[in-house]
Parts: structure tokens; C-alpha cells; sequence
């Protein structure tokens, strides 16, 4: 029998014996033999059981196969009483894997009148037919993505003894899989990890009998099938990773056969306590983590799963809590992993206590977001002498970081950030923990000097003190060199001096600074340390040029140096930085012409002395989307290229320089830019009729830094602090400055997505505002102040609903001001003034009734509320007859009346204003109508009493 590996080799099976074990590596087929021959290796084996790596996840895999005695030159004749039980094959989804001289999957080739199905790698089913023995089939990562038609997966329900199947780690879709149900004798399905989207494989599974169910890590968009419960045999039930919502079936609790449940990473809402866990004491594993969690949960419902190592409970929704009864004591599992985040475990203080403090054998517990009170707690660390993992991250714990009384060579990980703890870091942290490598005691109240012990630990990786009141010499942090570290945030401290050398500091990736006094120039020893990705040393007082070196860095991705005082010119050599993504270099005294930049996305160079034009990226189609070069002294015409030198540009900013000429029509060519700020320069002539083609497509969306390059979860334990601290800095990192509502914001993070504005003030434009601009319904401000426009305002301002902010004062408009512009519900900033309108002013309409003179003042013509002037009196409604003999008592009580009703609806507008957001603007055009009506009633009244006096 002929047997081919992908991964290299081909042998001959010698037939002295049975062989009852195989696996693929990169050096080719190993076998290991059992027979009265003895036998022989082939291909080089080295021991009895081979793993094989694969590219796209790094893990160990056993390949087990139980074959007969062959004969080579007949490969179908099976000799002996010998019968294949188990195959596995497990490959990087390339190389491609034969068995009997068959390829194993096979290029198919559809009729090309099907689109976009050509040349996709499909198995043929048929070829495991022969082997009617068969009980164990893997086939796992070999990037299957179908079957031959007429040879797919209901070819097998003629292998009536098949129990084990694994196909995980391929691209099968829900069309492909669902004939496994045809499989008569199966116990246990994974299909983890493949291109599954819906749930329709669960019902066609739940009439059999089976054990184990893996369908993770796929794309499932579905409710959770009630039929699931009745698959009353499963032990192992994994649907983690996916996109299951809905309510989770309360009847899940009655599979008590269970011993793995892990439903994690989901949008399921679990009900508690409708879910109960009474009638499943076989429970070893279960994991509802980030879901949406809601109700209450009592601890005593796990009273009989005495079994449970695993239990997560960590929730997405705030409507969770985790209680404790007494005694909970009666409770005798003894667990080893304990996820309770943010599950209002302040709400009983007992439960920490009363659950942990017999329990000895955790090696993970996370307790975060939970609002804890009282100290950190080392009782926990003493009590479970194992523990390797330990987050009370984001709690309201006080007083000093106390370490546990005797040394501990087992925690790895501690996360007590996002806490209230003080005093100095201990100094012996690096005797009693010596074997940590993840450290972040971020955002507390730290005082003190840098511990000089944590040069001494060796294991460490990630060290995070960053937002806390240490001051000290910035070379106390580097007494020593420390070649594992990768990643050091002191941010936010204030630490001085100068920087030392970095001296074998070969492992660092993460080096973030910013935010303290550190002065004198950046060493160039910095430039050795290859593996650098992310240098953040912004505002802090450094000097000096900036390192010529900088260019060796070949693996930056973003370089933040904003707001110290470097000078001279950026180095030419930049350019070679093919992976840089990220660089800001304003709010220093830089200066000369900018060169020609790497294939940066973010580009800030605002408040410096740069000269010359408009710089051009090396090559076509950049993949820039924010250019910041306010405040320089940047002249000249903004390119006619523009377009296609940034097709992917969501943000320019170019206020405070020295541009002139005409607005380009390559802007209007943008169709992703929304934020636009050519203020503060010398461009005239008009505004471009197509401006509203700009900006098109979708929202301002990639705004969240992206930073795929580097796959932080590899460097760390899963969820890494470094990664957790690195993504919430990346999510401030593009900041951008914008004046909207009158004042100059900086807008970061999310926000940015909902950021939208145009800003052409302060130039020498001249001519009519297009109509077109009505169009961009997605401004949220608009400033055209300062300019020589002129004509009438636009009446299709009006559709640009979401306008928080216009500005259209000091041009030379003209004409009336449009009422429809009262349809402007969310307008917070407006004004008109200092140009030459006439007629009402829109005071008394809608949201217009909040702005005052102000807005409109320098307008000779207008006239109404808020200015003094009164517009021309129109002609008045005839008063009806009065009565003089009308009693005066009922007059007044008419008045009383009156008053007493204006002041209830006054009050109940103000309740409804505050609570309701859209009851609020139909209050206000109701308290427009009535007050007109009362006014008229009012001086009806005044009028009798004159009479009657």
C-alpha cells in the first residue's frame, strides 16, 4: 500500500507487522511497527508517536492509524486478520495528501457558466469506502471546501461502523455537511472552525445518538434549535465562537449527560434562574462567557456538579449577579478555573469569600469589572499555591498591593489594574513572584519610585504601570537588561531624565512613554532593537534631531513623537519603512520640506515649520486615510491628483497654512472623505458644484486603528495584557482637531465614526453656496465664515438633518433666511451675522428659539425676536364686542385659570424636555401654537380691564 505525505516522503510500508501508528511531519512518514518481525522505520522516524505542525494554527496533532500486513504490489489486497480502524491525516491545506496512490482532494473544475466556482479544492468521498472496518476518520486542516458531485459525504452511510469524525479546520458550508446525517453509526462530529452559517445541521442531528457535538469557531447566525435538547446522549456539546442569538433554551438543563458545555463568545441571552444546572451532575465544563447574561444566579445550582473544574460566567449585559447562599460551604467541587467578569458580585460582598475560601485548587480566576471593595486579595494567592492566572481588573479595591507572605513560582499573570490600591510597589515583588511575565498594575494610585527589583525578573514579558503618581529617573526602569521583555507602558507618570541606552533589550515591541518628563535626545541604540513595532513617547521634553538610524527599525508599525520639541528635518530614510502605518510627529519645531513618506494610513504633521507643497506619497494609491498638516507653512495649490494619489482618505486637514488657488474638483472624487479643513489659508474663487459627490461612501468605519500586522495574541497568554493595553492605545491614537460649535475638539476613538464637517473659513472664496451641498446629509458642521460669498442662502440646507453646527457669518449673502432651515431639529451652533439678509429671523421657530442676537447681528435688514427690531406690524385680527357688563369677578378668574394652566404645561414640558428626547420637539411646536393663542386671549383681557377702568 503506497501512502504519500504532503509535507514530504514517500514509502513502502514494510508488511513484518501491523502498523498501529502514523503521522505526517515536514521530514517525511514515520510508522511504528508491532509484529513477530520486529520490523523497521521508514522515513527517518525518531520516535513512536510523530505530531505535524500546521501553518495556520501551531499545534500538535497525533495521527493514529491501525492498518493491516500489505502487500506493496497489490494495493487493494488486504492480507491477514488485520482491520483499519482509524485514519487521520492533518496538513497545512496545501501540500496535498494521497492514500492507495489517490489524491485525497482533487482540483475540480465547474462549468464556467457557474461564477466564481473555479478551481476549489474538493474531497472524493468514495475513497474511504474500501474500508468498511472503519471507526476513527480525522481529516483535519487540509482546506476541503466541498465533494465531488455524485461522491460526497452520503457515500459514507455505507461505513456502518464509523463513529469518530473529525473534518475540522477545512471551508465546509452548511450545503455540504448536511448528509453526515446519513451516517448510521456516529457518536461523535467536529466540525469546529469551518464556513458553517446556520443551524439546520443541529435539527438533522438531533435524531441520533450522539456524544459529541463541536460545531465552534464558525460563522453560525441562528437561534440556538430547540432540538438540541433532545439530543440526550451528549456528553461534549461545543458551540463556541459563533453568532448564535436568541434565548437559550431553558430545556438545556435537562441533558444530564453532560460533561463539556461551552456555548462562550456568543449573543445568546441566558435567563437565569430559569436555566438550572440540578440535573446535571455530570457537569465538568461549562462556559456561558460573553454572552448576555441577565437574572440571578445562585451558587447553589451547582450544588450537585461535583465534578466542575471550568466555570465561566462572565457576562456582557449588566443585568447579571452571581449569588452566594450559606452555606455554600456544602458546595465539594473543587474548581480550577473561575471566570466570573462583571457579574455584580459587589452586590453581595460575601459571595467572593464564601465561594473562594475553600477552594485549593484553582489555577485561573478572573474577577474583573465587578466594583470588589477592600484590599487585594493575597489570601487568594496563599489559599491556591497553583494559580498561575489572576485578574481583579477594574474593581474598587484600596490600600497597599500586599504580597503573599511566602514565595509563589506559579502565577504567570496578574492584572490588578483599574483600581484604587496606593503606597509604592512593593519592592521585594520580584522574590515573592519571580516567575511572572504579565504585570499590569495600570491606573491606580502607585506613588513612589520605579522598583528597581523588576530588572531582576527574568520571565517578565509585559510590564504595565502606566497612570499612576510614580516619579523617579527614567533609568531606574532599566537597571537591567531584560531580553524578554516585550512590552514596557510607563505612560502617564512622572518619570524624568534622560533616556538610558537600550542595551539587550532584544525582545521589546512595545515601548510607550508618552505623557511624562523624560528629556534629552532618543539614543541611538534604540535602533537596535529589530523587533520594535510601537513607539509611543509623546509629550514629554525631548530634544534634539531625530535618529538617522530610525530607518533600521524594519518591523515599525506606528511611531508617535507629538508634542515634545525635536528639531531639524525628517529623515529621508523614512521612506524605507515598508511596514509603518502609524506616524505623528506634530506639535514640535520640525521644519524644511517633507519627503516622500512610506505607504503610511495615518499621517499627522500639524504645528511644526514645514515649507514647500503639498507632499505626494512615492507611489500611486496610497493607502493614507487621515492627513493632518494644520499650522505649517506649507503654499502653493492644493494637487490636482489628489484623488488618485488618496483614494482611501477619510480625513484632511490643512488649516493655518499657505494654500491658494482654487478648490480642486479631485475633491469631489473622494467618495470616502468627510472631514475637510481648508480654513485659515488663501484659496478663492468658488466652491466646487460636485462637492457633494465627496464622501459617498459609508461612514468615517475605519477609525479604530488597524493593526493586523501584528497578531498581539501570539506574543501573550490568551488576551495578553500587553495586547489589552496596546488596542486601548491604538483606539486613542488618531486624534483629530476640528472646529465645530464654535470651539476647536478633538475628536478620537469611536467618536471619529460620528464626525462628519466641512470648514472653508477664513479664505477668499467668492460666489453662491451650490445647492448641490444639501446633499451631504451626513455633515454634522458646516463653516463657510470669513469669506466673500454671495447670494441668497441655500433653501436645501435644510435636508442636512443631522447638522449640529452652521456657520455662515462675516460673507456678503443676501435675501431672507430660509424658514425651512426650522426643520433643523439637532442645530446647537448658528449664525448668520455680518452679511446682508433681510427680512424675519427665525427666532421663534423650532430650535432656533435658543440662539440669540448674536447669531444675527450685523444684518441691517432683519428684524424679530432676538434682535430689538420689530418687524412691520401686519394688519390685526378684529377683536370681538366687549361686553361691559361682564363681571369682573369671572374676568378674573379667567385669568387665574389661564395662568394657573400655562404654568402646569410649563412644568410638564420641562419633565417631558428632560426624559424624552422625541416628545421634546413635538413639545415645542405645541408650546408654539398654544402660546400664540394665549397671547391673543391675553390681551383680550388686558383690553377689558382698561375698559373698565
Amino acid at each position: 500500500m503506497l501512502i504519500e505525505g504532503g509535507m514530504g516522503g514517500r514509502s513502502k510500508l514494510a508488511t513484518c507487522g501491523q502498523v498501529v501508528a502514523m503521522a505526517w511531519r515536514r521530514k517525511g512518514l514515520a510508522a511504528r511497527r508491532r509484529g513477530k518481525g520486529g520490523g523497521r522505520r521508514s522515513g527517518g522516524g525518531t520516535g513512536d508517536v510523530v505530531t505535524c505542525g500546521s501553518r495556520r494554527h501551531e499545534r500538535g496533532r497525533e495521527a493514529r492509524v491501525v492498518w493491516p500486513e500489505v502487500d506493496a504490489d497489490a494495493p487493494r489486497q488486504f492480507i491477514g486478520d488485520g482491520v483499519i480502524q482509524g485514519i487521520a491525516f492533518g496538513g497545512s491545506g496545501d501540500g496535498g495528501v494521497r492514500v492507495r496512490d489517490r489524491p485525497l482532494t482533487e482540483e475540480y473544475e465547474f462549468d464556467r457558466e457557474v461564477p466564481d466556482y473555479n478551481h476549489y479544492r474538493f474531497l472524493n468521498a468514495t475513497m474511504f469506502l474500501p474500508f468498511q472496518e472503519l471507526q476513527s476518520l480525522s481529516l483535519v486542516d487540509l482546506g476541503i471546501q466541498g465533494c465531488i458531485p455524485g461522491a460526497g459525504f452520503e457515500v459514507w452511510s455505507n461505513l456502518h461502523k464509523l463513529e469518530i469524525l473529525d473534518l475540522s479546520w477545512n471551508q465546509l458550508n452548511d450545503t455540504t455537511i448536511l448528509s453526515l446525517d446519513t451516517l448510521p453509526s456516529l457518536r461523535s462530529l467536529s466540525l469546529s472552525a469551518n464556513l458553517i452559517i446556520d443551524a439546520q445541521i443541529i435539527k438533522r442531528l438531533s435524531k441520533k445518538r450522539l456524544k459529541v457535538l463541536d460545531l465552534s469557531s464558525n460563522v453560525i447566525v441562528d437561534n440556538l434549535p430547540r432540538e438540541v435538547c433532545n439530543m440526550t446522549s451528549l456528553q461534549t456539546l461545543d458551540l463556541h465562537g459563533n453568532l448564535f442569538f436568541g434565548e437559550l433554551p431553558s430545556c438545556m438543563g435537562d441533558l444530564n449527560s453532560l460533561q463539556v458545555l461551552d456555548l462562550s463568545h456568543n449573543l445568546l441571552k441566558v435567563r437565569f434562574p430559569s436555566l438550572n444546572f440540578v440535573n446535571m451532575p455530570s457537569l465538568a465544563y461549562l462556559s456561558l462567557s460573553h454572552n448576555q447574561l441577565e437574572g440571578m444566579l445562585s451558587l447553589s445550582s451547582f450544588s450537585k456538579c461535583i465534578r466542575l473544574k471550568y466555570l465561566g460566567l462572565s457576562s456582557k449585559s449588566t443585568n447579571f449577579q452571581v449569588r452566594a447562599e450559606t452555606p455554600v460551604a456544602n458546595m465539594s467541587m473543587q474548581l480550577q478555573v473561575l471566570e466570573l467578569s462583571n457579574c455584580r458580585l459587589n452586590i453581595n460582598s460575601g459571595v467572593l469569600h464564601s465561594l473562594l475560601l475553600h477552594q485549593h485548587g484553582l489555577l485561573s480566576v478572573d474577577l474583573s469589572n465587578n466594583n470588589l471593595s477592600g484590599h487585594f486579595p493575597t489570601w487568594l494567592i496563599e489559599n491556591n499555591r497553583y494559580l498561575s492566572y489572576l485578574s481583579v481588573q477594574n474593581n474598587s479595591l484600596v490600600g497597599p498591593l500586599v504580597l503573599p507572605s511566602k514565595v509563589n513560582n506559579y502565577l504567570v499573570w496578574l492584572d490588578a489594574s483599574y483600581n484604587m490600591l496606593n503606597n509604592n510597589i512593593p519592592v521585594d515583588i520580584s522574590t515573592k513572584l519571580p516567575n511572572l511575565n504579565q504585570l499590569s498594575l495600570s491606573r491606580n494610585s502607585f506613588g513612589g519610585r520605579c522598583p528597581s527589583s523588576f530588572g531582576y525578573m527574568e520571565n517578565l514579558q509585559s510590564l504595565d504601570i502606566s497612570y499612576n503618581n510614580i516619579s523617579d529617573d527614567i533609568a531606574a526602569c532599566f537597571v537591567r537588561p531584560q531580553p524578554r521583555l516585550t512590552a514596557l507602558f510607563l505612560s502617564n507618570n512622572s518619570f524624568h531624565g534622560p533616556l538610558p541606552e537600550f542595551l539587550n533589550f532584544t525582545s521589546m515591541e512595545y515601548l510607550v512613554l508618552n505623557n511624562n518628563n523624560i528629556s534629552g535626545e532618543i539614543p541611538t541604540s534604540i535602533c537596535s532593537i529589530s523587533l520594535l513595532a510601537f513607539v509611543d513617547v509623546s509629550n514629554n521634553r525631548f530634544s534634539g534631531s531625530l535618529p538617522n538610524c530610525i530607518s533600521q527599525i524594519s518591523n515599525l508599525h506606528s511611531l508617535n513623537l507629538r508634542g515634545n520639541y525635536f528639531s531639524g528635518s525628517i529623515p529621508a530614510d523614512l521612506c524605507h519603512l515598508q511596514f509603518l502605518t502609524f506616524l505623528d510627529l506634530s506639535k514640535n519645531r520640525l521644519s524644511g520640506q517633507i519627503p516622500s513618506l512610506p505607504n503610511l494610513t495615518y499621517l499627522h504633521l500639524s504645528e511644526n515649520n514645514f515649507n514647500g507643497t503639498f507632499p505626494l506619497p512615492l507611489s500611486s494609491n496610497s493607502n493614507l486615510r487621515t492627513i493632518d498638516l494644520r499650522y505649517n507653512q506649507l503654499g502653493g495649490e492644493i494637487p490636482s491628483i489628489i484623488a488618485e494619489a488618496f483614494p482611501e482618505l477619510r480625513v484632511l486637514l490643512l488649516k493655518g497654512n499657505l494654500f491658494e488657488g482654487m478648490i480642486s474638483k479631485q475633491i469631489c472624487h473622494l467618495k470616502y472623505l468627510r472631514l475637510l479643513d481648508l480654513s485659515n489659508n488663501m484659496l478663492s474663487e468658488g466652491i466646487p458644484s460636485c462637492l457633494s459627490s465627496m464622501g459617498l461612501i459609508g461612514g468615517l468605519n475605519s477609525f479604530q486603528f488597524q493593526y493586523n500586522s501584528l497578531n498581539t495574541s501570539d506574543i501573550f497568554i490568551p488576551g495578553g495584557i500587553a495586547s489589552e493595553v496596546f488596542n486601548g492605545t491604538l483606539s486613542e491614537l488618531d486624534q483629530e482637531e476640528f472646529t465645530t460649535k464654535s470651539r476647536q475638539d478633538y475628536y478620537k476613538g469611536n467618536i471619529l465614526n460620528y464626525m462628519s464637517g466641512l470648514d472653508f473659513s477664513s479664505n477668499q472664496l467668492q460666489g453662491s453656496i451650490p445647492e448641490s451641498i444639501g446633499n451631504m446629509q451626513w455633515l454634522r458642521a458646516l463653516n463657510f465664515s470669513n469669506n466673500s460669498f454671495s447670494g441668497p442662502i441655500p433653501k436645501s440646507l435644510s435636508n442636512l438633518s443631522n447638522l449640529e453646527s452652521l456657520d455662515l457669518s462675516h460673507n456678503k449673502l443676501s435675501g431672507r433666511i430660509p424658514p425651512e432651515l426650522t426643520a433643523l431639529q439637532f442645530l446647537e451652533v448658528f449664525s448668520v451675522a455680518y452679511n446682508n439678509l433681510s427680512g424675519p429671523t427665525l427666532g421663534t421657530k423650532g430650535q432656533f428659539i435658543t440662539f440669540d442676537q448674536r447669531s444675527y447681528e450685523g444684518n441691517l435688514g432683519l428684524c424679530g425676536r432676538p434682535l430689538l427690531k420689530n418687524c412691520s406690524i401686519t394688519p390685526s385680527v378684529p377683536l370681538p364686542e366687549v361686553d361691559e357688563g361682564h363681571d369682573r369677578t369671572g374676568d378674573l378668574i379667567l385669568f387665574g385659570s389661564s395662568a394657573l394652566f400655562y404654568a402646569i404645561g410649563f412644568w410638564t414640558s420641562l419633565t417631558v424636555l428632560y426624559f424624552k428626547t422625541s416628545w421634546r420637539w413635538a413639545l415645542f411646536s405645541a408650546v408654539d401654537r398654544f402660546t400664540d393663542l394665549l397671547m391673543v386671549r391675553m390681551a383680550i383681557l388686558m383690553r377689558r380691564f382698561h375698559s373698565t377702568d
